[in-house]
């Protein structure tokens, strides 16, 4: 039985998201209030974590019949710093591993020189310069994002990008991750210039990628604020369990101890590390992710990720239904949720299925045709009923264009049969299907559509051209 939907009440952050974010941010409160009791508790978990885990898999291997194996590789990783869950599809993060690689790169080639007493690159390009010139002041707030002062300040910084940077890059592409991982990393130094100015009356000259790094880290609370975040627990040294947990709590914990040793410097605290370049770029990287809407494009993919996830469930189901229709509100050409809520209607036929399968169609038509055809068929298995006469015209197009000649033939005969699609379409798609079943040797099927041509178009001008074409196939 499917469910119907409950009237619409979801958008991009309505009280349902409000909800959510603000029971993560009491929990990251929580958390952080208590972080020296949890810390002692951790030490206990990890210590049975071994016993809880395969214990889990065991249990879990009883419950679904699935092989202990295969679910021991749901929940292992080789992987040994923590990464945010990523999208669905393989997607290599080119531009995350550029960057660090010009970091590593970068680090190779300038830390001996320094080592050996050579000062000029400290000189012109931290930020701020030692050497204030127009050049180096113009240039050093990026070139300083490139420099680290050893290698545990490089590795730190290329772990925290490499656990946030892939999920951000893959859904914003990798021309608006690089601008933004620059300007959250000149927004951050900016900052702590203003409060090194202000607060200790003298100038700050700092390096690093935190800046930038900590900039993803504030896209990404806003882009992918409902994603899991794998932080690697070691099993026996060989390799990690994967512990799922929500990403906002990290990240808030981040934010808010950054903060607090940041009120600790100005209080006095003598620490090396530029906690207020962490938050000014955190701030501007989620100021900078309203700004661009990344907030409701999050939402579109939470509630298409929870809206197919229920689907898989007779409890959920009516739920499912709802968020699909949120993601639709928010992207009418959202692929995922068209095609989810298509496939629900179409087990009760409703008509709102047949509008879905063609709208889903029409998108498909132009990024994948081939999967075009698979919907379509998936459609006429459903409803067994012609798309709109232009859609159908066009889905048989591609179907001759692949050399798929029999449903490019029985989609043509679909429109020509059908009386109420438009005179030019019908004239178009009877002079393809004569041409079609003459090509296929099916002479007498083709001089058959010919004469029904003539008859109900006598006056088209394809008639004498299918006429034309009929012939020209008898003699060959």
């Amino acid at each position: 039985m499917v469910l119907e939907a409950k009237p619409y009440v979801q958008a991009a952050f309505d009280k349902s998201e409000k909800l959510y974010l603000l029971k993560a941010g009491l929990l990251i409160a929580a958390i952080y209030l208590f972080r020296v009791e949890i810390a002692d508790l951790a030490g206990f978990f990890i210590l049975f974590l071994p016993a809880i885990m395969f214990s889990y898999v065991w249990f879990k291997s009883m419950h679904t019949g699935d092989k202990v194996f295969d679910i021991l590789k749901e929940n292992i990783t080789f992987m040994p710093i923590p990464y945010a869950e990523g999208g669905k599809k393989l997607f290599l993060p080119w531009a995350t591993i550029a960057l660090v690689l010009l970091n590593v790169f970068v680090f190779i080639l300038v830390r001996p020189t320094i080592d050996a007493g050579n000062e000029f690159v400290e000189r012109h390009f931290v930020f701020l310069p030692l050497d204030l010139t127009w050049w180096s002041v113009a240039i050093s707030p990026f070139t300083s994002m490139f420099l680290h002062a050893n290698t545990g300040h490089l590795l730190g910084n290329m772990a925290f990008l490499w656990a946030f940077g892939p999920a951000v890059e893959e859904r914003l592409g990798w021309k608006k991750y690089l601008i933004l991982y620059l300007l959250t990393g000149v927004s951050g130094a900016l900052f702590w210039m203003l409060i090194k100015i202000n607060f200790f009356k003298e100038l700050t000259h700092v390096l690093g990628a935190s800046g930038a790094v900590a900039g993803i880290m504030g896209v990404f609370m806003v882009r992918c604020y409902f994603k899991k975040l794998v932080i690697p627990i070691p099993l026996f040294g060989l390799v990690n369990a994967k512990i799922k947990v929500n990403s906002l709590l990290p990240l808030g914990m981040f934010f808010l101890l950054d903060l607090n040793d940041g009120f600790r410097q100005l209080a006095g605290a003598h620490s090396r590390t530029a906690y207020w370049i962490h938050v000014g770029s955190m701030v501007s990287g989620m100021l900078l992710s309203a700004r661009l809407k990344l907030h409701r494009a999050a939402a579109e993919e939470k509630y298409t990720e929870s809206g197919l996830q229920s689907m898989d469930s007779t409890i959920s189901r009516r739920d499912g239904v709802a968020s699909l229709q949120a993601a639709l509100q928010l992207n009418p050409e959202n692929e995922g949720a068209l095609l989810g809520l298509a496939r629900e209607y179409a087990i009760t036929k409703k008509p709102e299925g047949r509008d879905l399968f063609q709208r889903a169609i029409r998108l498909k038509l132009r990024s994948n045709p081939a999967h075009a055809t698979e919907l379509y068929k998936e459609y006429l298995n459903s409803y067994n009923r012609m798309l709109d006469p232009d859609l159908q015209y066009r889905m048989a197009a591609v179907f001759y264009g692949q050399n798929d000649h029999e449903p490019a033939a029985r989609a043509l005969e679909m429109i020509v049969l059908e009386p109420s699609a438009a005179p030019d379409t019908r004239q178009r798609a009877f002079y393809q299907l004569i041409v079609l079943l003459a090509e296929n040797n099916m002479l007498e099927a083709a001089h058959y559509r010919l004469r029904q041509f003539a008859e109900q178009f006598p006056q088209s001008e394809l008639v004498k051209a299918a006429e034309d074409k009929f012939v020209e196939m008898l003699k060959n």
